[in-house]
């Protein structure tokens, strides 16, 4: 079993993409692994830790969803106690597939003082110096936390303000898109006791397009460099935000009203917009991993999802002019279309 140390003394490198490190003038000059040589083995007090008992119920636990409210509220004694039982009682395993377990949760609870435990920046650092990650985030990491000894905490100790790779970046837009799963299905839910009973199937129906349309466009993400999961996360995160926000103007009677001349323009820039990028990615001229008929299945998943809008708007929104709606999703295509061809 890996102790706190351990990880950097290895030098272990995940290779990736620099990003710009926070802007953040409070950190440590003591280097990192000189810190870390010192909190060898630190451990902590034996009262923080989960009993016997305790240890028999946190099988198959997710500290990562406890610790952010996943799906509920935020239960940071819960997500203590199974941080603790992934990092020694499961061996490790789900640190292979997700950063945000073991170490790092335990880190970010000492940071904090949460989930019942008093508040220790030692080790919090001591765990900061047993996560993996790309060597320059590791060692803003450790000096940060060392800084906080001497300084109020403006907002919450985090492992994503200090990420300096790819990989690490779509961990982070993950863990993200997770936390605001469960604030957009709070808002449909409230759509959905606002509307007719009878526009309800054709909801479903929307949902399950737009599910469809989302799925789609993350295929249109080129995916060159070591930050490619974290752009088509976005992206995909994007695509499902504009859905909701959609959803709630039209319930809300707050869609933009459009002329029949700027929604045959529409119509017409987004024909255009899907020939030249058709054009420009089956040409030599094209360098990302995005090929024409990735663009063609997102098209036919597009035009499912304006349909499907359409007839729920039918039945909800009568009132709205078909013309009126698909103008607005039309132009926003047609800019998605036309940021392939550039």
């Amino acid at each position: 079993m890996k102790r706190p140390g351990s990880l950097f003394s290895r030098a272990c490198i995940i290779a990736g993409m620099a990003f710009a490190l926070p802007a953040v003038a409070a950190v440590t000059t003591t280097p990192a692994d000189l810190v870390c040589r010192k909190l060898e083995g630190r451990e902590p007090p034996a009262a923080d830790r989960p009993t016997p008992a305790q240890i028999k119920t946190l099988k198959g636990c997710d500290s990562e969803a406890l610790y952010y409210g996943e799906k509920g509220e935020p239960d940071f004694i819960k997500a203590r106690l199974c941080a603790f039982w992934e990092d020694r009682e499961g061996e490790g395993s789900s640190r292979t597939a997700n950063v945000f377990s073991g170490p790092t949760i335990l880190m970010q609870i000492y940071a904090n003082g949460l989930g019942g435990v008093k508040r220790d920046l030692d080790q919090a650092t001591a765990y900061a110096c047993d996560v993996d990650g790309a060597p320059a985030e590791i060692e803003y990491r450790v000096r940060r936390l060392q800084a906080l000894k001497t300084k109020v905490a403006i907002k919450r100790f985090d492992y994503c303000d200090d990420v300096t790779s790819g990989l690490a970046g779509g961990f982070c837009a993950a863990r993200d898109a997770e936390i605001a799963k469960k604030g957009r299905a709070a808002r449909v839910a409230n759509i959905e006791a606002h509307i007719p009973a009878s526009a309800r199937p054709a909801l479903a129906m929307l949902r399950k397009a737009a599910a469809a349309f989302v799925d789609a466009r993350g295929g249109e993400v080129d995916e060159t460099g070591t930050a490619r999961a974290q752009m088509v996360i976005d992206e995909e995160e994007a695509t499902r935000e504009t859905f909701t926000t959609h959803l709630a103007q039209l319930i809300d009677g707050k869609w933009p009203r459009v002329s029949t001349v700027n929604a045959t323009a529409a119509d017409v820039a987004l024909n255009s917009a899907y020939k030249k990028a058709l054009a420009f990615l089956g040409s030599d001229q094209n360098l990302t991993t995005v090929k024409p008929e990735d663009v063609r299945k997102t098209q036919r998943a597009w035009i499912a999802y304006r349909e499907a809008f359409v007839s729920f708007a039918r039945i909800a929104r009568p009132e709205v002019m078909p013309t009126e709606l698909m103008a607005l999703l039309s132009q926003e295509r047609a800019s998605s279309l036309g940021g392939l061809a550039n």
